[in-house]
């Protein structure tokens, strides 16, 4: 989340009439694609207002909102879009906007075994839902994205320039190896620390920001989550990734192939934010923005080129 678009009360008593009345707007600066804004009522009832900038394409909206909507319907605490007149997709300032509902809870602030467990739970459970689902849409943020992010890249020499020479030669030993065969799902895609929230006796209460969610594998879903969650810098948890997987496991089961192809999906959604972070840095500077560190996923990148996690599974 973050704030691109600046607008205030004016710009919303419109769309926000038959709700109730405006009794303040907050803009959220966390993450980095599009604007999201806290929009509190006098009625005490609480929205989160989204515009959407230009990463997400209006097209495909429809399919983010139904993919809400159909995890919330099967147990998955998770915001749903709003309707007014039959629409939940609107324009405000010429650029698509939506309004979800609130989830309640915060960001966990340090790990421990009640958290985890409830983590592998409630990721589990998702999984299970989204190897149901028969909603689909192209994971546009592998292949697709490492070679236009590359492409701007092109003799680059700024800041991270050796570790991009050094994700460059990586991505041309790994991407011929993505899998034909293998199970797909709708799948969250973006599992990081501050899309799950956590209530006060350390369940998760909901999960937020499904604008990557998309079909792919289970296994790149939960390699994305042990990326964000296991890892400070170059130390990896191995005991709070234990008793997750331990838990998780009992849950759900994998294919063996599924299983061998861990190391693989771990290096590549390490690529993949590594690249990401790096363009923004560099081409996404406008707006209210908490930019992220690229270098963390490189450190990540190059212990899954020295330790294989699959001997855990």
């Amino acid at each position: 989340m973050a704030v691109y678009t600046n607008i205030n009360q004016i710009d919303l008593i419109d769309l926000f009439q038959g709700l109730g009345q405006i009794k303040n707007i907050a803009g959220i600066t966390e993450g980095v694609e599009n604007t999201n804004y806290l929009v509190s009522l006098e009625n005490n009832k609480k929205f989160i207002f989204t515009i959407f900038e230009k990463r997400t394409k209006e097209s495909d909206l429809p399919f983010f909102n139904n993919a809400m909507k159909e995890f919330q319907e099967n147990g998955i605490n998770c915001p749903i879009p709003l309707e007014i007149e039959g629409q939940n997709i609107f324009k405000v300032k010429n650029k698509p906007c939506a309004i979800y509902s609130f989830i309640e809870g915060a960001q966990v602030q340090k790990l421990n075994q009640k958290n985890i467990k409830s983590l592998a739970e409630f990721v589990a459970n998702i999984h299970k839902v989204g190897l149901k689902s028969k909603l689909k849409r192209e994971n546009t943020m592998l292949k697709p994205t490492w070679n236009y992010v590359c492409s701007k890249f092109h003799d680059y020499s700024g800041n991270y320039s050796n570790e991009l020479k050094l994700v460059v030669e990586e991505i041309k030993e790994i991407e011929n190896l993505f899998p034909k065969d293998i199970r797909v799902a709708l799948i969250h895609a973006d599992l990081f620390k501050d899309n799950i929230f956590f209530n006060q006796n350390n369940q998760v209460s909901g999960i937020i920001d499904f604008f990557f969610t998309c079909s792919d594998s289970i296994v790149y879903d939960l390699a994305t989550l042990v990326n964000a969650w296991f890892f400070n810098g170059k130390f990896f948890y191995e005991k709070d990734f234990q008793l997750f997987i331990k838990k998780y496991f009992e849950l759900i089961k994998w294919e063996d192939k599924e299983k061998k192809l861990f190391n693989f999906y771990l290096k590549a959604s390490a690529i993949r934010f590594f690249l990401t972070r790096l363009y923004d840095l560099n081409f996404n500077n406008h707006g209210q923005v908490k930019h992220k560190n690229p270098l963390e996923f490189f450190e990540i990148l190059k212990f899954h080129k020295s330790n294989n996690l699959q001997n855990f599974l």
